[in-house]
């Protein structure tokens, strides 16, 4: 059971293998917080001028989706945050409304966009959250 700070650890063993030089201080960039979907409701505050994800609705990210015992279930890449938890939580069919109830996010410097990939690439190798099927035979896939 893979829990937050396996997740930091990991972000850790990764920055410092493969420091990215735009991108300083990685693990200290990571934000984990509840984003319950049932009462109370929190969702909204969140994207609450000031809240963590309108602060970082533009950003490019990489996120994860941890369950109600807050073990890692998905790890994902936003160009655009706002734009991708809309289509997990809002859009017709978003599944992960009942699925996540906690959250972190990896904000990236615009700048450095491109390493969203190789970020997420290397954490759902290192990691390999359950519902990241795809992802993991992606990764396989490009590793092999």
């Amino acid at each position: 059971m893979t829990r937050i700070n396996t997740v930091l650890e990991t972000l850790i063993e990764f920055d410092r293998s493969f420091k990215r030089p735009q991108i300083d201080k990685l693990p200290e960039r990571l934000t984990y917080f509840p984003i319950k979907s049932e009462p109370p409701d929190n969702w909204a505050t969140h994207w609450a001028t000031g809240g963590v994800l309108r602060t970082h609705a533009d950003a490019p990210c990489v996120y994860f989706f941890f369950d109600e015992l807050e073990t890692l279930q998905y790890i994902g890449k936003a160009d655009v945050l706002g734009h991708r938890m809309f289509q997990h939580f809002d859009a017709k069919g978003a599944q992960w409304r009942n699925i996540a109830k906690w959250m972190a996010i990896l904000p990236i410097p615009k700048e450095s966009w491109f390493e969203i990939s190789a970020i997420e690439a290397y954490l759902i190798r290192k990691l390999s959250p359950p519902r990241n099927v795809i992802g993991v035979e992606q990764t396989s896939k490009q590793v092999a």
